[in-house]
């Protein structure tokens, strides 16, 4: 695909109506996988639904360091160096150096950090929903790079909706609470067969392509991103693992139960960033007055609703918690309108994070990053203990903090560098 997504003849959505289907498909995916904590906060006892949410922090930052952010580099490829072959044939192997580490986290687990069988088989079942989903992830790459957002809305829609049905299902039938995670997995595979791989298919090749140059020049450009992605998954879930170490498993449950809020939300978020990320990418090639403008617009947007959510939770937060979870949950009240600050702030750097994988500065991002986790460690480490669940929710907002100052220190060197750049070479014309 040599020709820029904006002349791209495929690309019959305009830009709005694809935002508009990512929107609505990510509202729905978030809202769904909020739902689904709810319905396990309802059904199973605190310790069990922490095991699981512990379990989804433990294994998720592993799982995104080997999707090595494929799909980002497919999208944002102008050059057409690439393609979906490629990405297909490096995510089977990543998913199967995945695999061996689950194996050795969960022996390691089990000997040295007291994990009983059930916490292991969580691990490795959380492993198996993270595999199905890198291989559905190309495909819902190849539909946003051709901007067909309405196939990508509909998959997630369908995954989230089973996943759902069934999370319902599991108290009814009277079945452990990880059996949550066996039909997660399932239904994320039989939609990648049936819907995902169809759809895909009529847009670009499928077929594996074996060539271990563009291999290992996708993993060269593409585990750095891993990595800060990884980190960054890993920033906003560490607060889970010192609650865990210090606190106890049922504290995590507090804490994911308000954190759930923010992951809901986030997948909308996200949602409305992926569907722009190709044409910011042009942009940044292009015009970076035209850059900023998309860019200032996703902010705007995204400052004024969250700040709409923000006021709604400080008006009736703890109504709202006991509402949803119970009077168990509902005594962290206080700590809710710090976990939503947090959130914004954590939305914000979210989107100048996709800026900047836009301009394909991936290790530069590593540092904000980097800086920002380095930061929730040393303040988790030594306030987690001491002043509980409130020492996490300051933790992840600082953190969070960290991060968007930095990142936006990257983006402004970078597009800088790329203004001027582009200004040398109109003098030379």
């Amino acid at each position: 695909m040599s020709e820029s997504l904006l002349d791209n003849p495929r690309s019959k959505n305009s830009l709005s109506r694809n935002a508009m289907w990512a929107v609505g498909g990510n509202l729905f995916f978030g809202a769904g996988r909020f739902l689904i904590i709810v319905i396990l906060i309802q059904s199973f006892a605190s310790d069990q639904v922490g095991q699981v949410l512990y379990g989804l922090a433990v294994v998720t930052p592993l799982a995104f360091l080997f999707y090595m952010e494929l799909r980002t580099i497919y999208v944002t490829d102008t050059k057409g160096w690439t393609q979906v072959g490629h990405c297909l044939a490096t995510r089977l192997g990543s998913n199967f150096v995945l695999l061996f580490f689950l194996a050795l986290l969960g022996l390691l687990g089990w000997k040295f950090a007291g994990w009983q069988e059930q916490q292991v088989l969580i691990i490795f079942l959380v492993g198996a929903v993270r595999m199905a989903e890198s291989w559905a992830d190309i495909y819902l790459g190849v539909m946003q790079k051709s901007e067909r957002m309405k196939n990508w809305a509909i998959s997630q829609c369908m995954k989230t909706s089973s996943v759902l049905i069934w999370a319902g299902f599991l108290p009814l039938l009277n079945l452990d609470i990880w059996w949550l995670l066996v039909g997660w997995a399932a239904v994320t595979f039989v939609v990648l067969w049936f819907y995902d791989r169809p759809v895909a298919a009529k847009l670009a090749d499928l077929k594996l392509c074996w060539d271990h140059r563009i291999s290992l020049k996708l993993v060269l450009l593409g585990l750095p991103l891993g990595v800060f992605v990884a980190m960054a998954i890993l920033n906003q879930n560490v607060a889970q693992y010192f609650i865990e170490a210090k606190l106890g498993v049922k504290e995590v449950a507090y804490f994911g139960a308000l954190l759930g809020f923010v992951w809901g939300l986030q997948a909308l978020q996200n949602g409305v960033n992926q569907s722009v990320l190709g044409r910011l990418a042009v942009y940044f090639s292009r015009d970076i007055k035209e850059f900023w403008a998309l860019l200032m617009k996703l902010l705007g947007c995204s400052w004024l609703f969250l700040s709409l959510v923000l006021a709604l939770v400080w008006w009736r937060g703890d109504l709202l918690l006991q509402t949803l979870y119970g009077e168990e949950y509902a005594q962290n009240a206080d700590l809710f309108v710090v976990v939503m600050g947090a959130g914004m702030v954590i939305f914000t750097g979210m989107t100048l994070g996709d800026a900047i994988l836009a301009c394909h500065r991936f290790k530069s991002r590593m540092l904000a990053v980097g800086c920002g986790l380095a930061v929730n460690v040393l303040l988790c480490g030594l306030f987690v203990g001491r002043f509980g669940l409130a020492a996490a929710a300051w933790s992840t907002m600082a953190a969070a903090t960290v991060t968007v100052l930095v990142s936006a220190a990257v983006l402004i060197y970078a597009t800088r560098e790329q203004s001027a750049r582009q200004k040398l070479q109109k003098e030379q014309l």
